[in-house]
């Protein structure tokens, strides 16, 4: 595996990060004088910069500090020189992957795929869930005051990388010119470096994790905080739990930017001016509508045929609820007695559209994907590498993939009334996260990922409303809306993941982490897990608050056990399902955007790479 410091200083990273500054520079029309120099002789100042670093020369100059107007007043900026930028901006880009993930959700700013936009929305989101007040605040002097040695303790915890860090401290150890007072020491973060606001990102995240271990939703935009609350004196005790929180940093709220506001007043955050009903909840903004459409069949007694061009649903009697142009479909899941005609099966296959089957109950039962082959050296890689060093490495990276996001999932959603069940459950998997590198069979890793479990899932069920809340995960059958809900949801997922293998050139019944028995597809089931709280766990809770699904949407039948869902639930999970899965986002994995379920189709890929080169790395997705 090659390590993060060749990575960030090879040519093209190098290269990569001096074509970046030089657009930064150019955007405003006008290119700085150090940048020009720079491009002079761009060649052989990079193959320098090559060097140096590949051989230890490598040493960083003194920052320049300049003054920049800033509305009424002046902001101070400490400036590195060009070279130092483009080793600083390389480092960031490698290493970003790896950081991004423990940022966690309150934080917007700096981080790739997310923005103004982002924050604004999820701010929007809490008034209407009905949280009426708002603390706005933000730090003092921020990037000054940020504490770098501690700065430097949280990145050596995350990146194991000797070289990397070595030249990380050089950068930090930066003295300033400053035009009055000749060469001074910095206290916090130079403001001009490409690595600061990540590092300032990473310090203040332990800022906003206290907050939402005590249910406040923080939503942080760099140094700019907005707190939803649903009262006033909730307010005042989020702002007192954050001086608190900053002091232990030797950071301080600013005094006079710090007020208790309410919706129905008004207020601005981010220069967007907040009301009782503005800026609207924008659930489509990243919605990205395909030409082809996902069919969803569940008429018992029903069938699926296809005529002139065209796919027709008939009821048991034959008659036609549904009549579409088959270039419209991209998939068909049947749920229940769905027969298919020999003609739908035979346009499926030639046109490379995936049927997956699956019980009345949500149970996922099979499918057939049309053109797609496994390729016999990737099925023989996938069975060579049951119980290898590697088939464990990337089982451990499977499950922290997971279990980091189902964490995220309770902090999103908790609130001030159930934050000590959510506070013990999250560390109760912080700390079984910290047992997974130990964990040296696949019974081990799968032994962290149940004792997780078992700490999440209560928790997640309290986070609903009482007359939906659950203690624990139950399946075949389901005994609640709830978990019938999140049962519903995980086939379609895992449908969707063997179709998405079968792509990718992998077999899904040879698993890394799933033991290949019982005839399941154990590679999808590994391939599902980090995608059920990033897209089913967060719909099934968001649809159960909202009141989109309620207990009324329970259903039994006679003789059978367990709940079923009824037809308007299942309808709007479906909605919700598909609404999640198109919605486009970037910086979720390195160098790539699209929708959800492209990054699905993605992480089969990056599953394959990983299987077949065992110094290929294969890491779980960034929360977007």
């Amino acid at each position: 595996m090659n390590s993060l410091a060749t990575q960030a200083f090879s040519p093209d990273s190098l290269r990569h990060a001096w074509t970046e500054i030089q657009a930064k520079d150019a955007s405003d029309g006008v290119i700085g004088p150090a940048v020009a120099r720079f491009a002079k002789d761009d060649e052989d100042q990079l193959a320098r910069l090559v060097a140096e670093l590949a051989w230890g020369g490598y040493s960083p100059g003194v920052l320049t500090e300049v003054q920049i107007p800033s509305g009424e007043d002046q902001r101070t900026l400490h400036v590195p020189s060009v070279r130092d930028r483009i080793v600083a901006r390389s480092m960031l880009r490698s290493v970003t992957p790896l950081i991004d993930p423990h940022l966690g959700p309150a934080s917007f700013a700096y981080r790739p795929g997310l923005g103004v936009v982002d924050a604004t929305q999820a701010l929007a989101r809490l008034r209407e869930e009905g949280l009426g007040y708002v603390l706005r605040t933000d730090i003092d002097q921020c990037f000054p005051n940020i504490p770098v040695p501690h700065a430097r303790r949280l990145m050596g915890a995350l990146v194991d990388d000797a070289e990397f860090l070595a030249i990380l401290d050089l950068l930090l150890a930066r003295p300033f010119a400053s035009p009055r007072r000749g060469i001074r020491r910095m206290r916090g973060l130079p403001q001009g470096c490409p690595l600061s606001p990540m590092l300032a990102n990473l310090v203040l995240a332990e800022v906003d994790g206290d907050l939402r271990a005590e249910g406040f939703p923080i939503v942080r935009y760099a140094d700019d905080i907005a707190v939803a609350t649903s009262s006033p004196g909730d307010a005042w005790e989020a702002a007192r739990m954050l001086t608190a929180a900053l002091r232990r940093l030797d950071m301080e709220l600013g005094a006079d930017d710090t007020e208790v506001m309410s919706f129905d007043e008004g207020f601005t955050f981010l220069g967007e001016d907040f009301g009782p009903r503005y800026p609207p909840v924008l659930e489509d903004a990243r919605v990205e509508e395909p030409d082809r459409r996902v069919l969803y069949v569940a008429t018992q007694g029903g069938r699926v045929r296809t005529a002139g061009g065209r796919l027709i649903i008939e009821n048991a009697d034959e008659a036609e609820i549904l009549d579409v142009p088959n270039g419209l479909v991209s998939r068909i899941v049947c749920f229940g007695s769905v027969g298919l005609s020999a003609g739908v099966r035979s346009w499926a296959f030639a046109n490379g559209v995936s049927v997956i089957f699956a019980s009345r109950r949500g149970s996922y039962q099979g499918s057939f994907v049309g053109n797609h082959r496994s390729r016999a050296h990737r099925v023989r890689q996938q069975i060579g590498m049951c119980g290898s060093p590697a088939a464990l490495r990337l089982g451990r990276a499977i499950v922290q993939a997971k279990v980091s996001k189902q964490i995220v999932v309770l902090q999103r959603f908790s609130r001030r009334e159930h934050a000590k069940e959510v506070r013990d459950a999250i560390v109760s998997m912080s700390n079984m996260l910290r047992l997974l590198p130990e964990a040296g069979s696949s019974a081990e890793i799968m032994g962290v990922e149940g004792a997780a479990a078992a700490a999440y899932f209560p928790a997640l069920g309290a986070l609903l409303p009482p007359d939906l809340a659950f203690t624990h995960r139950t399946r075949q059958p389901p005994l609640d809306v709830a978990n019938a809900a999140l049962s519903f949801l995980y086939t379609l997922l895992l449908g969707e993941c063997v179709t998405a293998l079968y792509a990718a050139g992998l077999d899904p019944v040879f698993g890394v982490l799933h033991v290949d028995d019982d005839d399941r597809p154990s590679l999808a089931l590994d391939l599902i897990e980090e995608f059920r709280p990033l897209v089913v766990d967060q719909i099934v809770v968001a649809a159960c608050r909202k009141g989109t699904l309620t207990s009324t949407d329970a259903r039994t039948e006679e003789g059978r056990a367990g709940v079923l869902l009824s037809r308007g639930g299942r309808d709007a999970l479906l909605a919700a399902y598909e609404r999640r899965m198109l919605t486009k986002t970037s910086g979720a994995l390195p160098d790539f955007g699209g929708t959800l379920r492209r990054h699905l189709y993605r992480q089969a890929q990056r599953l394959a790479a990983a299987i077949a080169a065992e110094d290929a790395e294969w890491t779980g997705m960034s929360w977007r």
